[in-house]
């Protein structure tokens, strides 16, 4: 059946989540309802350009944008090492499509109202989720938080893998703590599933979308990817539709003071508790073939 999977994606729209919002509005059992813009791949004001500009070049400006909450903190020099300038690399272009005057959190809850249960992808800080939960905790149940962000490694201290979680750490425990049954697509995954910069023409022989991507992926500098363009926010769309790709496990995940001071997120795979679901492992070929297939689709 078409459009199983009423989905929001909320971003902070960098070269990843470009990929991951074409992704998403090309699978046949997704129905991608709205797009929330948050902060920390980019200034705010640019997500919301960045993710207008990726729907006119995937020619799917009728899904509705709409500009979320910024944190309070954020490391700019960060994302202007790993996404390039302004997010895309410095990609930009005239768009005509404009974001709509609501409410985001007002937004999110009048589509979760619309649907039985309806898939968050969150591809960003967690800003607008918390103000979200907090604002109508009566939805708590009818959607479910595919969150991309962390590390499976528990004993694994890198703050790049949990920058989506730093960036705005008061707003991620309101989430863990408040809602049930998160499934973290955790950043070990984007980096096996990368394109490697010899496989970038590739991915321009496949479309006109395709050879966008091909522009944006030099751009891309992720420390533990060091010869191509890691895919993180796209591997929590490729969960959604075809879960076999990954290996999973059940986990307890909580906050934990590190050495250097700062928290990280942990999961322990022992505890008898669980309250979350982590992706371990991925198929990397079965990945990349979903990836390609897809941009096949869009083609021209």
């Amino acid at each position: 059946m078409k459009n199983d999977f009423p989905v929001i994606l909320d971003v902070d729209t960098g070269i990843d989540d470009a990929v991951a919002i074409a992704m998403a509005c090309y699978q046949y059992e997704l129905d991608v309802k709205l797009i929330t813009c948050c902060f920390g791949n980019a200034e705010q004001s640019w997500v919301v350009r960045n993710t207008l500009t990726v729907l006119e070049n995937i020619k799917r400006p009728d899904i509705p944008v709409v500009k979320g909450f910024a944190p309070q903190v954020h490391n700019e020099l960060q994302s202007l090492r790993v996404h390039g300038v302004n997010g895309l690399g410095g990609y930009k272009k005239h768009i005509t499509t404009k974001p709509l005057n609501k409410s985001c959190i007002k937004a999110i809850h009048d589509v979760v109202q619309t649907n039985d249960i309806t898939y968050i992808i969150a591809c960003g800080p967690y800003t607008n989720i918390a103000k979200y939960l907090k604002a109508y905790p009566e939805d708590v149940g009818r959607f479910k938080l595919i969150a991309v962000t962390g590390t499976n490694n528990p004993d694994d201290n890198k703050p790049y893998l949990n920058f989506n979680i730093n960036v705005d750490l008061p707003s991620f425990k309101y989430v863990l703590e408040h809602l049930p049954d998160i499934i973290f697509c955790t950043s070990d995954m984007g980096h096996k599933a990368y394109i490697p910069t010899s496989d970038f023409i590739k991915s321009a022989e496949c479309g006109e979308v395709g050879r966008f991507f091909a522009t944006l992926f030099p751009s891309h500098k992720d420390r533990t990817v060091k010869d191509g363009c890691a895919l993180h926010d796209a591997c929590g769309v490729a969960w959604l539709v075809n879960p076999d790709i990954f290996k999973i496990s059940y986990a307890y995940a909580y906050i934990k003071k590190g050495k250097d001071g700062n928290e990280y997120l942990k999961f322990d795979y022992d505890s008898e508790i669980t309250n979350v679901v982590v992706t371990t492992d991925i198929k990397r070929k079965k990945f990349l073939n979903w990836y390609y297939d897809t941009l096949r689709k869009i083609g021209d």
